[in-house]
């Protein structure tokens, strides 16, 4: 990172599910070499949708698409800045929907397939966020817990024109129809993006709906909050989203920036549970 050392921890449930859908990115050494390093660090959450086990291909591919965004050089030699990185990031989302829908048209089983895709890249004092779907993208700063996604749902929209209230949103029975999503039939035509200031002591939490529909944003702060490091925490908020009846496929990513500093302690469970 540079300006701040950062822990991490990923972990992810099947829940009540037969099929675990959702998938993680997390930093790994084969991501970076001298030609994108300066990138920054990619973190991203994708819950998968589709019979005959097409949500978990078009997760799987989502990140795994994300993935390969670090191993090719891009044209320009200069340094990237937060801004061409957003281009850069959305651009890629774009590229992956087409992908995830080609792999659909060549096979029917997998013709009805689609992906969340919520993706965060830690780069010095900023963080870039792309965004499709109803996965999230959480920030605690200094005691306030912020949301920092937008949910492409029909519900969402119908609270924005003050349809639905905030509060009834969650067990609204339409709040799973998505308006957006990568792979599907109909192209992507936009990703949501945005750039933050990061400064030391920020956390983040980066969800499927098997956890932010399950468990209260007002629980899920208390325990990113925590002292704990962050494989404990994300145990503990799959273990709160499996006490709350645990339905559906439960992943999160907790990160936490540890003041100033250069190096980074690894800390993953992609396997819990």
């Amino acid at each position: 990172m540079g300006e701040h050392a950062i822990t991490y921890a990923a972990a992810t449930h099947i829940g009540l599910r037969q099929l675990n859908e959702d998938s993680l990115l997390v930093p790994s050494a084969h991501m970076y070499d001298e030609h994108c390093d300066h990138r920054g660090r990619l973190f991203a959450v994708a819950d998968g949708m589709g019979g005959h086990g097409g949500g978990d291909v078009a997760s799987r591919m989502a990140c795994q698409g994300l993935g390969n965004y670090y191993q090719q050089r891009m044209a320009t030699k200069s340094s990237l800045n937060a801004q061409r990185l957003r281009r850069h990031l959305c651009e890629t989302v774009l590229r992956i929907d087409r992908r995830i829908r080609r792999r659909g048209q060549l096979d029917t089983a997998l013709a009805d397939m689609g992906t969340t895709l919520s993706c965060l890249v830690l780069k010095h004092n900023q963080t870039i966020i792309a965004h499709v779907g109803d996965s999230r993208i959480y920030r605690l700063r200094r005691g306030h817990f912020t949301c920092l996604t937008t949910d492409h749902t029909l519900v969402q929209e119908m609270v924005f024109e003050g349809l639905v209230t905030p509060e009834k949103a969650a067990v609204h029975p339409l709040h799973h129809l998505l308006t957006n999503s990568v792979g599907t039939a109909e192209s992507l035509e936009w990703v949501d993006s945005r750039i933050d200031r990061v400064y030391a002591g920020d956390r983040f939490l980066l969800c499927t709906d098997g956890l932010h529909n399950a468990v209260a944003e007002n629980d899920m702060a208390k325990v990113l909050g925590n002292s704990w490091k962050p494989r404990r925490i994300a145990a503990q908020l799959i273990t709160e989203a499996l006490s709350a009846g645990g339905k559906d496929n439960i992943s999160v990513i907790v990160i936490c920036l540890n003041g100033s500093g250069s190096s980074e302690t690894i800390a993953r469970n992609e396997g819990f549970g």
